[in-house]
């Protein structure tokens, strides 16, 4: 028995030896000045409107040098937000001013204004922005919107009314209260975002001057009869647009009175068939051709009538972004305006004909369509804000640039099909 006792008393205390705490002292790594061996400085943009209101948020990056087992040395990234408050400084270096990791300006100074960080005795590349006068805001004008919402017949069989939801009056509303704002620069404060003066209204009347009962709401209920192939066990968008072009005088209202919106019951990966102006009036004097626009139109009615030419495709699924998101309409709206994604497009060699756009390499691995933080072709980093980025993706899409909106307003007076915008 004497044994035994012993023994457990043995066991316990080896137990308790087992779950005494490591003697070894652990310290995780913190920076100091010292070991700062170089700094990376993104101004975020090469040009910026001297108007208060664009910003540049400068990226800030330290890194220190690190021995690897192999002999080699390598860049470790250095957190400098760990290091003493005060020790990160972005100099503008005609001034000679601190400014901070923000910057804009109401005035010229000068033509171009440099910046460049430093931590201790480091110091990044000077990186240089150019500064442009605000531009002269132009003549106000005015879009009527109508929507041809197609919603599913409750009669069909794939109908759940558990889960179908039909798109409403407020959706639409806040969608378009949501563009108008971004489009007139009250929400970001891109480096080069400018007011393009353009309100977009819910459509009051029909193409017979009726009032409409739901402002900008054509309701179309839709069933097996918009297939091309009636066996398809799916609807696809292709049944949509062969359905609008076969219908025309009701699916399409007059392009020179109204901007057809065709919500069609498809998700943002889809491409909607939408297309860039084909045509535009011979420019008149003081007038620049707008580029990428191949063909000359006879007048303001040398324009084709069918769903590619005289209509926006807009994916249904954006109506519904989830909590917390934006209804996100302008993306498939400026294509229609002659407006392209600031990003890859082997056809169009990376450009949007757009010079104050930030543009990027989707198919840059830097350039995860996880974060909105993107590499640019000019291989400095930004955040993408631009309102044509791709939706699918991250991105703050809260602003059009000046150029855009330039190029926009053209597009809206000289090319047929899409000269809709009126003076009150």
């Amino acid at each position: 028995m004497n044994k035994l006792l012993i023994g457990l008393i043995c066991l316990l205390s080896l137990a308790q030896a087992g779950c005494e705490k490591d003697g070894f002292a652990y310290k995780l790594y913190e920076p100091t000045i010292d070991d700062v061996d170089s700094i990376y400085l993104s101004a975020t943009d090469k040009m910026m409107i001297a108007d208060g209101q664009a910003t540049l948020n400068f990226i800030v990056e330290a890194y220190r040098t690190v021995r690897l087992p192999s002999g080699k040395d390598s860049l470790e990234f250095i957190d400098y937000r760990k290091l003493p408050a005060g020790s990160l400084k972005i100099i503008e270096e005609r001034s000679g001013k601190e400014v901070g990791l923000s910057y804009s300006t109401t005035t010229i100074p000068f033509d171009t204004v440099k910046f460049h960080a430093e931590i201790g005795t480091m110091k990044s590349a000077t990186k240089p922005v150019a500064l442009r006068a605000k531009p002269a805001d132009p003549a106000k004008v005015y879009v009527d919107v109508i929507f041809h919402v197609w919603e599913l017949n409750t009669t069909h069989s794939s109908y759940d009314v558990s889960s179908y939801q039909p798109v409403k009056l407020a959706q639409l509303q806040e969608g378009i209260a949501y563009m108008n704002s971004v489009i007139n620069n009250q929400v970001g404060k891109s480096p080069n975002g400018a007011k393009a003066n353009i309100e977009f209204r819910l459509a009051t009347k029909n193409q017979a001057g009726q009032t409409l009962p739901e402002p900008g709401f054509n309701r179309i209920i839709y069933s097996d009869n918009v297939k091309v192939n009636p066996l398809a066990t799916i609807f696809n968008v292709s049944d949509f647009i062969a359905f609008i072009n076969a219908n025309k005088a009701t699916t399409i209202w007059n392009p020179k009175q109204y901007l057809n919106v065709q919500v069609i019951p498809s998700g943002a990966n889809n491409a909607m068939g939408t297309v860039y102006p084909a045509k535009q009036l011979a420019p008149q004097p003081g007038q620049q051709a707008i580029l990428g626009v191949a063909g000359t139109a006879v007048n303001e009615d040398d324009f084709i009538l069918d769903y590619a030419n005289a209509c926006v495709g807009f994916p249904r699924t954006m109506l519904f972004p989830g909590i917390e998101r934006k209804i996100e309409m302008f993306r498939f709206i400026g294509t229609f305006y002659g407006l392209y994604t600031p990003s890859y497009s082997a056809s169009r060699l990376y450009s949007d004909l757009c010079y104050d756009t930030r543009k990027f390499d989707g198919q840059d691995k830097r350039n995860s369509y996880s974060f909105a933080l993107k590499v640019g072709l000019d291989n400095e980093k930004y955040v993408a804000d631009n309102a044509m980025d791709d939706s699918r993706y991250p991105t703050l899409l809260n602003s059009i640039t000046a150029d855009q909106v330039a190029r926009m307003r053209a597009v809206m007076a000289r090319c047929p099909g899409r000269m809709n915008a009126k003076n009150q």
